[in-house]
């Protein structure tokens, strides 16, 4: 097969005619969509959901806690979105069918889901009691699971080429406080969802349903802030202390809209070639970042150019 330079020149300007423009891609895409977010009144959740309504999505959102989630409603209709919250303990597999049953009576279908409603807590491998543990799996990675099979079967009986975003962490990877562990039940919850997200991609990948993943890193939210507050109960101040110590050598953003931008990509046509991912959003947790402008040839760096 011979092809000359004008043929190839051909090729690359006939792939960028006629294509959908960044805003249709990135933005109108999600107009009218319907979505389901788990976790959704505070957190990162809520940053997804208000990505989501802004782009004109109609969301659900899917949490346990009556004032907190009839809160988070109300600041978001104020602002005429629409939103609607939904009672849901994804750690019930009913609850689960329940909100997404809901939604398609409400708007008739589901487009997205965003899986990511979570719970943890620290405790020492050695300390770890069952009900703890039973609590992280069963809303973390159990919930996870059924809230996207649940939404998955209305996607595929109606045939639509929906978009399920499963919510990881960098936990998958062990990296937790600096120099410290004592979440095994949550790294193993969020490692399950790495390889879930692939096997699940695999399967619906036949129907046009796009299956990926997001693992945030640090993130300022509530749930950070009184992640320990438990556990100071049991092993002292020295705890608190050493995550204070060493929680400044975990990267972490304020705002969890940077992460939010990142799930809500992953809701439009940017996400349609990538199957089965996980994208790690952690501001490189696990790098040993250098810490001195090191260069000869640069001023200001260390040591700098040579003076003459």
């Amino acid at each position: 097969m011979n092809i000359d330079a004008q043929d190839i020149y051909s090729m690359a300007q006939k792939s960028t005619a006629g294509l959908s423009s960044l805003t249709e891609v990135f933005y109108e895409d999600v107009v009218g969509k319907i979505a389901i977010v788990t976790g959704g009144a505070t957190g990162l959740g809520y940053n997804v959901v208000n990505r989501l309504v802004e782009a004109g999505a109609k969301v659900v959102i899917a949490s346990r806690k009556d004032s907190i989630g009839k809160k988070a409603e109300a600041e978001l209709q104020s602002k005429n979105y629409d939103v609607k919250w939904f009672q849901t303990d994804v750690s019930k597999v009913e609850d689960c069918y329940s909100v997404v049953d809901y939604t398609v009576k409400q708007y008739g279908c589901v487009d997205i889901v965003v899986a990511n409603a979570a719970i943890w807590s620290m405790y020492s491998f050695l300390d770890m009691p069952e009900e703890a543990f039973d609590a992280v799996i069963n809303t973390d990675l159990k919930g996870e699971y059924f809230i996207a099979q649940a939404a998955a079967r209305i996607m595929v009986e109606q045939k639509r080429k929906g978009k399920i975003v499963f919510i990881s962490s960098v936990a998958h990877k062990g990296s937790d406080a600096a120099k410290l562990g004592m979440m095994t039940h949550y790294n193993a919850a969020k490692g399950a969802i790495v390889s879930m997200t692939k096997g699940i991609a695999k399967e619906l990948r036949q129907y046009g349903i796009s299956v990926n993943c997001i693992a945030p890193g640090g993130m300022l939210t509530a749930g950070a802030l009184t992640n320990s507050t438990e556990a100071s109960s049991f092993y002292g101040q020295e705890l608190l202390d050493e995550r204070s110590k060493y929680g400044r050598e975990t990267p972490m953003v304020t705002n969890p809209d940077e992460v939010a931008l990142v799930v809500f990509a992953m809701c439009t046509k940017m996400s349609d070639f990538i199957v089965g991912e996980t994208i790690d959003v952690d501001g490189g947790s696990l790098l040993s970042f250098q810490a001195k402008p090191w260069s000869y040839n640069i001023e200001g760096c260390i040591p700098g150019p040579k003076k003459e």
